[in-house]
């Protein structure tokens, strides 16, 4: 049975925001910056990766623009402390023109923290110091508490504490399967330094086949494609043990999924067996090169309302294949070609995404925000990835123009 939600209800019930940015330092001239991180006490500025890829962490945020004015004065931050240096923050996903894997610093850890460095060097070896540079946004979200026990008494079985988890569990599939929607809207990262590709490349700009790089076949992945099972939170985090068990994963970090689910506190499976899940974690979103952030506010309070959409609507469980077909659609989805490229082998990009977001709108009721996503596939040119690689375009213009 479909919980009936509008607007109203939505604002009021709605949940909370907490934002992480990933972004590197680099020099005046764009290449990648080798000097330590420049907070090393603060834990909302840390090190990620790269002893250059600083990862913004704001505060939770009971509303979207809450979470977003953060994110931008820690940005802010971040940029006038490195500005000493004479360096800048990189605004794209992908990263810059990259010497060779030794122009790559992973980062520094020492004292009681060693273990993250030699992580870091573990990671380095098995996917490549080049896919580690990647950066985007996570978005982590809360279900209130009122829309938690909004959606209860249609629970049939179960106690509140397992309702809760068993409605993570049930969401967490839905954004699985509705992935693609969000690589679609949101993917912005269709250009690349050649290096990224091979080290001969360097200094070549190239207009991949990609609208981003990080989520489609040649980003961050795991070498296999994780399967996990949803009927519980213990059979959840007991389809994760088994990677850790047999040594696939070396922790719960490097499950690089697009959708996680966290407890509070230590991301630990212990933890989230014991308390419970806490928020939902959504991973396949770019750096937004057109906002001061990295990411619009629109955006964030769409992904909202896609979560509530299917905390109202979603049912069904994916099955082994659904999931390996999910992850491949998600792939697909981060192609730049939007009419040639079908989800499930059925509608192009463009159909199956106007399909979607029309039965949102269905559901909602006139909103500017779904107004805005839809203009994205009704307006020529208005998808990110399409207004970053105008831009390339009409650079490279200028400079054939110049040299000739």
């Amino acid at each position: 049975m479909s919980i009936i939600l509008n607007l109203k209800n939505v604002r009021l019930l709605g949940g909370t925001f907490g934002l992480e940015r990933e972004t590197l330092r680099v020099t005046a001239e764009g290449g990648m910056a080798h000097t330590p991180h420049p907070f090393p006490n603060d834990p909302q500025i840390v090190k990620d990766f790269c002893e250059n890829q600083a990862e913004i962490n704001t505060g939770v945020h009971d509303s979207a623009q809450g979470a977003i004015d953060e994110l931008s004065e820690l940005s802010k931050r971040l940029i006038k402390e490195i500005k000493k240096r004479g360096e800048r923050l990189w605004l794209y996903s992908n990263p810059p023109a990259v010497k060779n894997a030794d122009d790559i610093p992973v980062a520094v850890y020492e004292g009681d923290q060693q273990g993250k460095h030699s992580y870091r060097l573990y990671l380095a070896e098995k996917y490549g110091k080049y896919k580690m540079t990647l950066s985007g946004i996570h978005v982590n979200y809360s279900l209130s508490e009122e829309m938690l026990r909004y959606g209860f008494p249609y629970s049939s079985r179960g106690d509140f504490g397992r309702f809760k988890n068993q409605t993570y569990l049930r969401l967490a599939q839905g954004l699985t399967e509705y992935g693609w929607l969000v690589n679609l809207l949101l993917s912005a990262s269709p250009v690349c330094d050649g290096s990224y590709f091979s080290p001969e490349r360097i200094g070549e700009t190239v207009l991949t086949k990609y609208a981003s790089v990080r989520c489609g076949k040649e980003g961050y992945w795991n070498t296999f494609t994780p399967i996990l099972f949803y009927d519980d939170i213990l059979v959840y985090a007991g389809s994760i043990q088994r990677y850790l068990n047999s040594g696939t994963l070396a922790g719960v970090g490097e499950l690089y999924y697009p959708v996680r689910l966290k407890p509070k506190g230590a991301n630990r499976l212990n933890n989230l067996v014991q308390n419970g899940v806490n928020h939902i974690e959504l991973r396949n979103i770019d750096l937004n090169p057109f906002s001061p952030s990295g990411l619009d506010v629109r955006d964030l309070r769409f992904l909202e309302l896609l979560i509530l959409w299917l905390f109202a609507n979603y049912r069904d469980r994916l099955s082994i294949n659904d999931q390996i077909r999910a992850v491949e659609n998600l792939k697909n989805a981060a192609l730049f070609d939007i009419d040639s490229t079908l989800i499930n082998g059925e509608e192009t990009l463009r159909e199956a995404g106007l399909r979607v977001l029309n039965e949102m709108k269905a559901f909602y009721g006139e909103t500017e925000i779904l107004n805005y996503q839809i203009g994205k596939l009704t307006d020529p040119g208005a998808r990110y990835a399409e207004r970053a690689a105008a831009e390339y375009e009409s650079i490279k213009k200028s400079v054939t123009a110049v040299d000739n």
